[in-house]
C-alpha cells in the first residue's frame, strides 16, 4: 500500500471511537438499567419504550460507524460522519418530552440512564461532525477546471 493510500492517524482513531460510541449506546440500558423489575406495571412505561427506540438507532448506529472500515471516498466519509451525527440527535431527541420521554419523576433510574446516552451521543455528534469535516473533497471535483486557465482550447460551440 502506497503511502498516499494510507489514512492519517486521526482518522483511524475517529473511526474507532465512532464504533466505541455505537457500542456503548446499545451496551448502557444493559449495564445501568432503565427500570428495575420492582418498578415495571401491567403496561410498559414511557421509559420502555423510549429504550426499545433507543436500542434500534443504536444499532443502526452500530453498522453506520461499521462501515467506517470500509468506506474510503472523501464523500462517503462526509455522508458516513453526517449520518452518525443525525444519530446522535436522534437518541437525544427520543428521551425529551416531545419525543417518546421518560417517566415524570427525575429521581426515577431511567434519568440516570438517559443522562449516560446524552454523553454518548452528545460525543457522537462531535465524532460525527469531526469526521464529515477530515473529509476533504478535492477541488477538482467540486468545480470543474476553466479550459482556458488549464491551457486547452474549448470545443467550438460549447458555451
Amino acid at each position: 500500500m502506497s503511502v498516499k493510500n494510507q489514512k492519517p492517524a486521526v482518522d483511524t482513531l475517529a473511526n474507532i471511537l465512532a464504533g466505541g460510541l455505537a457500542l456503548a449506546l446499545v451496551l448502557t440500558p444493559r449495564f445501568v438499567p432503565p427500570c428495575t423489575p420492582a418498578m415495571e406495571t401491567a403496561s410498559p412505561m414511557h421509559c420502555h419504550w423510549t429504550f426499545q427506540a433507543d436500542l434500534l438507532l443504536a444499532l443502526a448506529t452500530l453498522m453506520v460507524a461499521g462501515a467506517l472500515c470500509v468506506v474510503r471516498h472523501a464523500e462517503a466519509r462526509r455522508v458516513v460522519g453526517g449520518v452518525l451525527a443525525l444519530f446522535g440527535v436522534l437518541v437525544i431527541a427520543v428521551t425529551q418530552p416531545w419525543g417518546i420521554g421518560l417517566c415524570g419523576s427525575s429521581h426515577m433510574p431511567c434519568h440516570y440512564t438517559a443522562h449516560w446516552l446524552w454523553l454518548w451521543a452528545a460525543l457522537l455528534i462531535g465524532n460525527g461532525v469531526f469526521i464529515a469535516s477530515r473529509a476533504r473533497i478535492p477541488a477538482d471535483k467540486i468545480i470543474p477546471a476553466d479550459p482556458w486557465e488549464v491551457g486547452e482550447k474549448p470545443v467550438k460551440g460549447a458555451i
